[in-house]
């Protein structure tokens, strides 16, 4: 169907049932599915109806009242293009459309949860199987270890990669295949890393909250291809600097699609295809200075910048 005939039908069933659901990944409700709803939300189409999503999503969803939001059990699976029946429901081809009301989740969560005394670096990270090939979009060792060691004088390092198993089990996980990487023990070794995972659980705190919390005080991003960059395009006035070995978000997701749409202004994104050009993004990290008007760059590394900018 295209996408005017997925937006007549998806409001037909939500009048003929009172209801949309949402079934799929994380990263496509993220980046096609909420934007959707907060249109519904602006249109007045929600009321005395309701969204169905997975466990613990609430924190996403801020803007609708409590009688139109709803939850389900079970895992997520991934689910075809042709079977998300919501208008630009793929994340390798959609664009900005009427029915796109991205959620404001830096103006809704900034002044919540913890505070920090330095600029926050957020690194999300993935180390799962990939397309039945294993781990494909991971950030290697030696590029944590260079961006772990900021938190030494520069930055408060705040580090996630999602385990197999949710930290106190209060949100539906992605179906993936996770795969042993000592990447833990690695950022146990500097004492001012936070990893988020570990701190959820040993704090008690409800996890997607906690994360939306830490990413709306955070302006400086490091992740890599897939759902959980997607919800780092949320955050703008950023830098965000992502590793892309493989997959269809290139070139355009990046260039023309959520990664443009999400928030606004939208971050200035980096964008490395191999591990040379990841390394230059890192140098460039390592070069951000805090001036009077947030981070800043020195001029000599401009040319690096624009080898990445898309």
């Amino acid at each position: 169907m295209t996408d005017d005939e997925l937006l007549d039908h998806s409001l037909s069933k939500l009048r003929d049932t009172g209801s949309i659901e949402y079934s799929g990944e994380y990263g496509a409700e993220i980046a096609t599915f909420i934007p959707f709803v907060g249109w519904l939300k602006q249109q007045g189409l929600l009321r005395s109806r309701r969204v169905v999503t997975y466990l613990g999503m609430r924190p996403y969803y801020y803007f609708l009242d409590d009688g139109e939001y709803a939850e389900k059990p079970g895992p997520r699976e991934w689910l075809p293009s042709d079977e998300r029946l919501w208008p630009s429901n793929s994340t390798y081809t959609a664009t900005r459309q009427p029915w796109h009301v991205p959620p404001d989740y830096r103006t809704r969560y900034a002044s919540q949860g913890s505070t920090f005394a330095r600029p926050v670096l957020f690194i999300q990270n993935k180390f799962s199987v990939e397309w039945g090939r294993g781990p494909i979009n991971y950030l290697p060792l030696r590029m944590l270890v260079a961006l772990f060691q900021l938190s030494e004088d520069r930055f408060d390092v705040v580090y996630s990669r999602p385990r197999a198993t949710p930290p106190g089990g209060d949100y539906s996980a992605d179906h993936n295949t996770a795969c042993d990487y000592p990447d833990f023990a690695i950022a146990g070794e500097f004492g001012k890393v936070l990893v988020l995972e570990d701190f959820c659980a040993s704090a008690g705190v409800p996890y997607n909250q906690t994360k939306l919390e830490v990413l709306a005080k955070s302006h400086l991003f490091v992740g890599v291809q897939g759902g959980g960059a997607h919800l780092l395009a949320c955050f703008g006035s950023s830098v965000l600097l992502v590793l892309h070995n493989l997959g269809e978000e290139h070139p355009h997701a990046y260039a023309h699609g959520p990664y443009k749409y999400l928030a606004d202004p939208p971050p200035t994104l980096l964008v490395a295809t191999d591990y040379d050009q990841l390394a230059m993004g890192v140098d460039l990290i390592g070069a951000l200075r805090q001036g009077p008007t947030g981070l800043q760059l020195d001029a000599a590394w401009v040319p690096g910048l624009e080898k990445l900018r898309l």
